[in-house]
């Protein structure tokens, strides 16, 4: 299990960068013209993200079992504690279910628009953006999944290596990308994000509350995916228009 001293450190290491491109994008952004097709910028975006993606499972980062089983849970924040029961498969298989939903409504109604594409292209960068930095993290992190604190932890779940890879969700920081992508495109095209966009954003937090329900994740583990996703879509948003 990585010492709390290395886990800070993976997290300055990724989160630093992504918070320079942030502050950056504002300049890019008056630098760049406005892509109304994918671009070569587009897939050496998608081909770094992609590496990204991937790294943690090739080169074996992070930790690869837990050092607990129980964990204690006195050692959460009060909202993590409360949080702490066992897998509920049905809210995991429905959380799957709402944030593939969301992908296809959110795509479809951009892509039936005439000058949809860009828009599309903008939400699919956003969301392998924040899958990417959400696995890298992941692996960082090394956070324990809520299951490892329930009273029948076993040797066998502190041994699985998806286990401790809890920081932070992944279902809902690739949601709110896409729900915060789809709002700011509908602003864009239509001038507000009307009864559709907020729709969406509310669809990305349910997202969240299954994961919660499902045993899955840690509130903070929900809260830390939707402000990445949020800024990802944004950062992404500024950059390409």
């Amino acid at each position: 299990m990585l010492r709390t001293g290395h886990k800070a450190r993976w997290v300055g290491a990724i989160l630093l960068p992504l918070a320079g491109l942030a502050l950056s994008a504002p300049a890019a952004a008056q630098e760049l013209p406005r892509a109304r097709t994918a671009t070569v910028g587009d897939a050496v975006s998608a081909a770094v993200a992609t590496a990204l993606l991937v790294s943690p499972r090739v080169f074996g980062w992070g930790p690869d079992s837990a050092g607990c089983a129980p964990c204690d849970p006195l050692g959460l924040l009060g909202v993590d504690r409360l949080a702490v029961h066992p897998r509920v498969a049905q809210w995991d298989g429905l959380s799957t279910i709402g944030l593939f939903g969301l992908v296809g409504v959110t795509l479809v109604d951009l892509g039936r628009r005439s000058d949809g594409l860009p828009h599309m292209i903008a939400s699919l960068q956003a969301a392998l953006w924040t899958e990417a930095v959400t696995e890298a993290l992941k692996a960082g992190v090394g956070r324990e999944r809520p299951v490892l604190y329930t009273s029948d932890a076993t040797p066998e779940d502190a041994g699985d290596r998806n286990n401790v890879r809890s920081f932070p969700s992944g279902h809902t920081s690739v949601a709110f990308a896409l729900a915060t992508s789809y709002w700011l495109s509908r602003r864009e095209l239509t001038g507000a994000p009307g009864v559709p966009g907020w729709l969406a954003v509310a669809a990305a937090g349910g997202v969240g509350v299954m994961r919660i329900a499902a045993g899955k994740h840690f509130p903070s583990d929900v809260l830390a995916g939707a402000a990445l996703g949020t800024v990802s879509a944004i950062v992404v948003h500024v950059i390409r228009f």
